[in-house]
């Protein structure tokens, strides 16, 4: 019994090391890559963030109607249609108010001033054809997080 429990601990603590260089190795590589890449380990930005809860906003509400990708379905209009671009305010003030006589429904119960915002970013993100389809987290160097063009805005 007492070699079953001394070979136990033996074991745990061989785990315990072999999952910590594990974790070092990987830190140690992702290290090296980011500094031959020039890459930096940096905060997602202000339009990244804004993107990707537009998406998720986008996932919980606008998507049965609109489609995944916000390329319309039988029932709404496609979103990412240049020649339908719309401008914050009256993209604001559609999802806020909503168009009754077309089926849109008010949104302002549901969704704040900022997260209708958000939802823009991600529309006109999709329209300007800078994020490319599927989860914003997902879709950008080496299925990492989506980069924003230097200079893109969808203000």
């Amino acid at each position: 019994m007492r070699i079953a429990g001394a070979a136990a601990v033996g074991f745990l603590i061989a785990a315990m090391w072999s999952a910590d260089s594990v974790a070092g190795v990987a830190r140690a590589t992702q290290a090296a890559s980011q500094k031959t890449t020039g890459q930096k380990a940096a905060a997602p930005s202000n339009v990244y963030n804004d993107v990707y809860n537009g998406w998720k906003w986008w996932h919980v509400y606008c998507y049965r109607c609109h489609g995944t990708d916000a390329n319309g379905t039988p029932n709404a209009p496609n979103l990412t249609d240049p020649n339908e671009k719309l401008s914050r305010a009256a993209f604001l003030k559609i999802v806020r108010d909503g168009v009754p006589n077309q089926g849109m429904q008010a949104w302002n119960k549901l969704l704040d001033t900022k997260q209708i915002g958000q939802i823009h970013v991600y529309v006109r993100a999709r329209a300007d054809k800078v994020l490319p389809p599927g989860r914003p987290d997902e879709v950008g160097p080496n299925g990492g997080p989506w980069v924003p063009p230097a200079g893109w805005s969808a203000r």
